[in-house]
C-alpha cells in the first residue's frame, strides 16, 4: 500500500497520544482548526479526521482523493451525508465507547436532584450549619430513588446501562415508546402513559426531525408533580423556552443536563441562566462522555476505524 496522507483537523478532542497505523502514512495534525482554516490550510488528503468542523464542495474539491472521514463522535447529525455518498467518500463513526460514562453521568444527575445536594452544600458553606442550635442542618427536602418510577426514552447502549443501574437502586424503569406512535412495541410503554408515569425522565433518544423538541411544554404538562427531567441526550430534544416556564412555575421540579440546544451556548443561554437562578437546574458542558477510561476507547477506535476501512474490512460506517 502506498503511502497515505491522513489529517487530524481537531485533536484537542483526543489524548495527546501518537496514532499507530497499520500501512505508511504522511500523517498531519493540527489541535484545532477553525472552518475557514480549515479550507486553506488543508489539501490532498485521503482521510480526514473531523469533529465539529464540516466536510462542504469547498473541502472536497481542495481533497479530490478524500476516501474517508472518520469521525471523533458517535452522532453525524452535522455530516452532510448525501454531499458525502454523491462524491463516493466513506465515514466512520464511533460506537460503544462511553455507554456507561454517559449513563453514570446521568445517575448523578439524578441523585444530585433527588436529594436537593445544591442546596445541603450550600447550606454548609453558608456556615448555616454552624450557626444553628441543632445537631443537623436540612436544607431542602431529599426524596429517595428506590421506589421511584425512572422513565427512559431511548433503548440503545445508554439507555440500557441506566437501567441497569436503577433497577439495582430499586427503581422500576420503563422504557418509552416513540412519540406519536400507533402501536406500541413489547417491552415497551405507551408515550404519554410513561411520561404520565414517571418521577423522573431521562433521555437517550436521537436528535432527528421526528425527536426535535420531543420534550415541549405539551409533554411538560403531563409529568407528574415533583418529577425530574434528564438530558445527556442532544440540547435539541428539548424546547429550552418550556423549561425554564415549567422550572419558574414549579410545575418540574428538577432539570439537568450535559448538552444544549447551541455548543458552545451563548452566556445568556436561557439554560446557563435558569442554572444560576435555580439550586434544582444544573447544566455541565457535554462532558459525560469524558472520562479517562472513555476517551481511551475512544481514541483507540478512531485508530481501528482508519486503520479497518482503509484496508477494505468495513468497520463503523455510517
Amino acid at each position: 500500500m502506498k503511502s497515505l496522507k491522513i489529517t487530524c483537523t481537531e485533536k484537542y478532542v483526543l489524548l495527546d497520544q501518537a496514532f499507530e497505523f497499520d500501512f505508511p502514512v504522511d500523517y498531519t495534525e493540527f489541535e484545532q482548526l477553525t472552518q475557514e482554516q480549515f479550507a486553506t490550510q488543508v489539501f490532498d488528503q485521503d482521510v480526514l479526521i473531523i469533529s465539529d468542523l464540516d466536510i462542504n464542495e469547498t473541502i472536497l474539491k481542495n481533497n479530490p482523493n478524500l476516501k474517508l472521514v472518520a469521525l471523533c463522535s458517535t452522532g453525524f447529525n452535522h455530516v452532510n451525508m448525501p454531499l458525502l455518498r454523491q462524491h463516493g467518500i466513506q465515514v466512520c463513526n464511533i460506537r460503544g465507547y462511553a455507554g456507561d460514562a454517559v449513563a453514570e453521568h446521568a445517575f448523578t444527575f439524578m441523585i444530585y436532584l433527588i436529594k436537593n445536594f445544591g442546596q445541603q452544600l450550600q447550606g454548609v458553606l453558608e456556615d448555616k450549619w454552624s450557626i444553628g442550635d441543632s445537631s443537623f442542618h436540612l436544607a431542602a427536602p431529599m426524596r429517595e430513588l428506590k421506589g421511584k418510577t425512572l422513565t427512559i426514552i431511548g433503548k440503545g447502549e445508554i439507555g440500557l446501562s441506566l437501567a441497569q443501574k436503577a433497577e439495582a437502586f430499586g427503581m422500576h424503569v420503563l422504557f418509552s415508546e416513540r412519540k406519536g406512535a400507533t402501536t406500541c412495541r413489547e417491552g415497551y410503554v405507551p408515550f404519554e402513559t410513561a411520561i404520565q408515569t414517571a418521577d423522573i425522565v431521562s433521555l437517550h433518544c436521537e436528535l432527528n426531525q421526528q425527536t426535535h423538541h420531543l420534550i415541549d411544554a405539551s409533554v411538560l404538562k403531563m409529568m407528574k408533580p415533583n418529577s425530574l427531567l434528564i438530558n445527556v441526550g442532544r440540547g435539541g430534544l428539548v424546547d429550552a423556552n418550556a423549561i425554564v416556564a415549567a422550572i419558574e412555575s414549579g410545575e418540574l421540579a428538577g432539570y439537568a443536563a450535559d448538552v444544549l440546544d447551541q455548543e458552545p451556548p451563548p452566556v445568556d443561554h436561557p439554560l446557563l441562566n435558569l442554572h444560576k437562578q435555580h439550586a434544582n437546574v444544573l447544566i455541565t458542558g457535554h462532558i459525560a462522555w469524558g472520562t479517562d477510561e472513555a476517551q481511551q476507547r475512544l481514541f483507540l477506535t478512531i485508530q481501528d476505524n482508519i486503520n479497518k476501512n482503509m484496508q477494505g474490512i468495513e468497520q463503523n460506517l455510517v
